[in-house]
């Protein structure tokens, strides 16, 4: 009888908790996705591996931004949607892989609402074959297969990785905490102390940043750029627009990769160039690559003694949503190239020679 009363007690008591668990995620999820300032979660890092690709599911948008944490703290949709007039989506994760970032760019393609993919080009530098995937990763939330075939039972996984697992908690708790800390009609642009997307850069934090950095360089490696090519040919056929990008490190940064290897570096974004060359050439659809690395009206800012908060970064490597929406403007609305902001090589009749410029724009730069 002692036995038996103890595993009713055991089970009654994990039953109240996975229920109480259940419960909170359900409720903490419609708060989130019903909050004014819910979108602007998104830029947020914590468990989005686990939730984004529900609430991808639920919001079905029409323009989707795939990519790292460049991506994540770039593109707000609590701006981007009433200035763009567009349901939008930020599928950024923290240290996103080549691989998961050709997965969510499929999930991306498979989704009927989605009209435009827009793809920051640095996760194609991490991820190895032997780690291709973040913790929280799982395929059974995407749209499709790697194969590009429906997944079967999709509602079940996506269900209970929602309401069910820990980083589902995790998520929702970080999401309730920080919009419950926003004042009435409060934006998240008006809290940096809360989003920290929208905080900027110092010189203490620019000085930790590049030393963090010092040695890092930049070249195309044989698997990412394998499931580079293989993103491309998922979307050959895709019917919206897309438009890649490599996103605007700070030039201090920029300069640090040409430095370490500038041979590698200009091969890299040849490298894509070519690739995305030839998918323009065979497929229906057409990509359009943007070049943000060069020394641009974002790139080149410098904190001084009277200019000692960055209007563009939150650090050397992450700008702020604002600065994201001007890239996105850039993309959207610019029919020529413009070395003032950007280039877009696939339009730029010397697009192999505005990359190799890269080079002297350095020297230049180490000069000034």
């Amino acid at each position: 009888m002692a036995a038996r009363r103890y595993l009713f007690w055991f089970f009654g008591v994990a039953g109240a908790i996975v229920l109480a668990i259940v419960t909170f995620n359900i409720a903490a999820d419609a708060y989130i996705l019903n909050n004014r300032a819910g979108a602007s979660v998104e830029t947020v890092s914590g468990f989005e591996r686990v939730l984004k690709p529900a609430w991808f599911d639920t919001i079905k948008p029409d323009i989707v931004f795939v990519g790292s944490s460049r991506v994540r703290m770039a593109f707000d949709p609590a701006l981007i949607d009433p200035t763009f007039h567009m349901k939008s989506f930020n599928y950024g994760v923290s240290s996103a892989t080549a691989y998961e970032t050709r997965r969510y760019i499929q999930d991306a393609a498979a989704q009927p609402s989605v009209k435009t993919i827009v793809v920051s080009l640095d996760p194609f530098e991490d991820g190895e074959a032997s780690q291709p995937i973040g913790a929280g990763f799982d395929e059974l939330r995407l749209a499709v297969t790697k194969a590009g075939a429906p997944t079967p039972h999709r509602d079940w996984w996506l269900t209970t990785s929602r309401y069910l697992s820990g980083g589902a908690l995790g998520m929702h708790a970080l999401g309730v905490y920080l919009l419950a800390r926003l004042g009435p009609n409060q934006s998240a642009s008006e809290r940096p102390d809360i989003f920290e997307a929208y905080s900027r850069m110092t010189t203490a934090i620019f000085r930790h940043e590049m030393d963090r950095r010092n040695d890092r360089a930049i070249a195309p490696r044989a698997w990412q750029m394998s499931e580079l090519r293989a993103s491309l040919a998922a979307l050959c056929n895709y019917r919206g627009a897309v438009y890649w990008y490599f996103p605007p490190d700070n030039f201090a940064v920029i300069a640090r990769y040409v430095s370490n290897d500038a041979d590698g570096f200009i091969a890299f974004k040849k490298t894509v160039l070519a690739a995305v060359r030839d998918h323009n050439a065979k497929c229906m659809n057409k990509v359009r690559l943007f070049d943000f690395t060069n020394l641009n009206a974002i790139t080149r800012e410098r904190l001084t003694a009277s200019h000692t908060q960055s209007t563009f970064y939150e650090d050397p490597i992450h700008v702020r949503p604002p600065t994201g929406m001007m890239l996105l403007r850039r993309m959207l609305t610019s029919a020529k190239a413009d070395a003032h902001f950007g280039i877009e090589l696939t339009r730029d009749p010397h697009a192999d020679a505005d990359i190799d410029a890269i080079r002297a724009q350095a020297a230049a730069w180490a000069k000034s």
